[in-house]
């Protein structure tokens, strides 16, 4: 494939989702990761990622990074994905590591390629909007190989729970320089973040793929000397056999803080409208697309992929908490 330098993309759905915990239990009383949970019905949240990600590079080039503890989960609904793009980690090692093992399988495949990033725990209702806005990301990381260019989403509410970006200028240049982040914010922080013409986070970039290892390099050096040295030795196993011993080393590692907010002048921030965007990250934001208090909750859910189990529900078990514990969906839910 060598100089195609097609779009590739990578859905990260290893995560626990620990927030809501306490909520996306099953009949079984096992906890769901929310990636493989739904809101008011229809497909889960990752089938919606794979729709977004199939949608910018097709299916033969996104890549599903898994954790292999969730496969009872994922194992049906990924059935119909091309085996050799389900990325199956040991075990969760945080973002950055969720990021490297997919990209080092790209740049085996496609050394000219331009990764786009995304989770998998997004609501969005105008997914027109979000999709458009994606493209652009990949158009301008073309033009600009060096740099990472991240989606940020015009605030369309204060919201403290969220990941901000404080461009350098508050004009209205649709990509821009980045002065700082802010995690979760006060609520007079986050006044003046928008004030400010702060953008949410979304934990969406894209890059020229070889340029995004670099990134890391520059960043984690000692994080993608592991990630070489490891599964290039093809003296040393199989390869599911040294990702595992692999794994067994790494430490947790976040992306955004690691790698986005040391980036500096190597990323940019485009700016998204607002297309009713929300991270199903919290109590609050179920809540926020189930009951209909945002346009995330609005637009009308597709069934469910054929011969897959039903998603469970983060609607119903929200209601279902909310009878056991007086839990309204608008304060956080209670240490366990």
């Amino acid at each position: 494939m060598g100089s195609s330098g097609k779009v590739w993309s990578i859905v990260l759905a290893g995560g626990e989702g620990s927030r809501l915990s306490q909520i996306s239990v099953d009949p079984r009383g096992r906890t769901v990761p929310k990636q493989f949970c739904s809101v008011r019905g229809g497909e889960s949240l990752l089938q919606k990622a794979l729709r977004r990600a199939r949608s910018l590079a097709g299916r033969e080039r996104s890549l599903v990074v898994v954790a292999a503890e969730h496969r009872c989960w994922w194992a049906s609904e990924l059935a119909g994905h091309p085996e050799e793009n389900v990325v199956v980690q040991p075990c969760n090692r945080g973002t950055a590591c969720g990021v490297m093992l997919p990209l080092m399988q790209i740049l085996v495949r496609d050394p000219e390629a331009v990764a786009v990033v995304l989770p998998s725990d997004h609501v969005v209702a105008d997914e027109s909007t979000l999709l458009g806005s994606m493209r652009r990301a990949i158009e301008h990381a073309r033009q600009e190989p060096q740099r990472l260019v991240l989606l940020g989403l015009r605030p369309e509410r204060l919201d403290t729970e969220l990941g901000w970006i404080a461009p350098v200028s508050r004009d209205l240049a649709p990509v821009r320089s980045v002065a700082r982040f802010v995690e979760k914010p006060s609520h007079d922080v986050a006044e003046q973040l928008v004030r400010d013409g702060a953008l949410w986070n979304s934990f969406i970039f894209a890059m020229r793929a070889s340029s995004l290892f670099e990134l890391i390099r520059w960043a984690l050096p000692w994080l993608t000397r592991m990630f070489t040295y490891s599964l290039i030795d093809e003296d040393r196993g199989t390869p599911a056999e040294r990702i595992s011993r692999l794994y067994s080393r790494l430490p947790s590692v976040d992306f955004s803080r690691a790698v986005l907010q040391e980036a500096g002048e190597k990323m940019r921030v485009l700016a998204v409208p607002p297309c009713g965007w929300t991270d199903v990250g919290t109590p609050e934001g179920v809540a926020r697309c189930a009951f209909g208090d945002s346009a995330s909750g609005a637009a009308a859910s597709p069934a469910p992929v054929a011969g897959v189990r039903p998603p469970l529900d983060l609607a119903e078990a929200l209601r279902t908490y909310q009878k056991g514990a007086g839990f309204d969906g608008r304060q956080s839910l209670p240490e366990s």
